[in-house]
């Protein structure tokens, strides 16, 4: 059986900025789990991201939502990787974290 992992992740950035934040962080984030991360897919909608990747041979999916003050990370984990739900959202956490402090993208 599945499990929803979910974390808030607090800003004051507004919506928009924390996107553009976020999506600038996700090539970083592609480029450090190259080995373990592969086929990481985003459709980008104008407050939310559907994300599809594979790891560790599982296929994922999940979702980023932008909100004025917060970004909402999910991920649906397989009972397989449930038993790591607790370290999978302390990373969703942190990485969230550090793509909202990375500095404005340039226009």
């Amino acid at each position: 059986m599945s499990q929803i992992v979910s974390v808030d992740v607090k800003h004051n950035l507004g919506a928009e900025e924390a996107k553009r934040r976020v999506q600038a962080g996700v090539e970083a984030l592609r480029q450090k789990y190259a080995g373990h991360l592969s086929a990481l897919r985003i459709d980008w909608s104008e407050t939310r991201g559907d994300v599809t990747f594979a790891i560790l041979g599982h296929s994922l999916k999940g979702a980023m939502e932008f909100f004025p003050d917060v970004v909402r990370v999910s991920v649906e984990l397989p009972w397989v990787l449930a038993l790591i739900a607790d370290k999978a959202k302390g990373l969703m956490t942190r990485h969230t974290g550090e793509m909202l402090q990375l500095p404005p993208p340039k226009a």
